[in-house]
């Protein structure tokens, strides 16, 4: 490998301890759910040995179990800086990113995948299955911090529900800029299950809040949580790209809930664009 610029350093990752975050939601270790973190990187870019540049998406992929998570803007002036940095093989540089990120996330279950453009396929999520929750008419939407008390019980007796909303919006908490996303809800009800209006206007009181993706994430799930007691949940909030980046936390109840007992099109998700991405 040839360091061609001395911009390269891994003492630019900054971790975030996950703990922080979740004391501050409410939530008690051992948390009861599993998940993953999904970052594709859509602008990362290095050269091969003779001098020609790649083009293509990194995809990055851990458990939600790492004692830690990236602070985002750490990890895009790391991925900008292999821009004028030669490797060998793929294999090379993905060994050397896989090295530093577990460092930081202080884990070793890291998976990491490399697309050109020539083989990317451009697949849109379908969310045919999912009520989507965004037509709904509402009144009286005034509240812009995230508030649990929102949430009203339904009169619907399904098996399951699938809910869908494209009006998720957050802000980043360093530099308050906006965190456009879409959130994709699957649960089986015990006894209790959410009216569609409600869980609307809950997904539109993050509106001013300040918290990281993932943090969000595990708030919406912690109040749906305690708010269904469910035989199942699993919840994915697909973020837009910020800086080329874009962030998919995904979060599962019971802990051995697998994507294999989800429909097939919530675990479709994970794997296609969407539409803020």
């Amino acid at each position: 490998m040839y360091k061609e610029s001395l911009k390269y350093n891994a003492d630019i990752l900054k971790p975030i301890s996950r703990s922080k975050g979740r004391d501050e939601i409410g939530w008690k270790e051992p948390v009861p759910f599993q998940g993953m973190d999904i970052w594709n990187a859509y602008e990362f870019s290095f050269l091969q040995n003779n001098g020609k540049p790649t083009a293509g998406i990194l995809t990055i992929k851990y458990r939600a179990d790492s004692p830690n998570i990236i602070e985002s803007k750490s990890l895009k002036l790391y991925l900008n800086s292999f821009a004028m940095l030669r490797f060998s093989s793929f294999d090379e540089v993905l060994f050397t990113i896989k090295t530093d990120l577990e460092k930081i996330l202080e884990t070793d279950n890291l998976q990491l995948y490399y697309e050109t453009y020539s083989s990317f396929s451009n697949i849109f999520s379908d969310s045919s299955v999912f009520t989507c929750v965004d037509e709904l008419e509402v009144n009286g939407i005034s509240v812009y911090k995230p508030d649990p008390s929102l949430l009203l019980t339904g009169i619907s007796k399904k098996e399951e529900y699938c809910y869908c909303s494209h009006l998720l919006k957050s802000n980043c908490p360093l530099t308050n800029q906006p965190d456009w996303g879409s959130v994709y809800l699957y649960y089986q009800p015990n006894k209790k299950t959410i009216q569609p209006e409600s869980l609307l206007k809950y997904i539109v009181s993050y509106r001013l809040h300040n918290e990281y993706h993932e943090e969000c994430c595990e708030r919406i799930f912690f109040d749906l949580f305690n708010f269904l007691a469910p035989l199942k949940l699993a919840l994915i909030c697909k973020y837009t790209r910020r800086g080329g980046i874009d962030i998919n936390p995904v979060r599962l109840y019971p802990r051995n809930l697998t994507l294999a007992d989800l429909p097939e099109n919530f675990t479709q998700l994970i794997y296609s664009r969407d539409f803020h991405q």
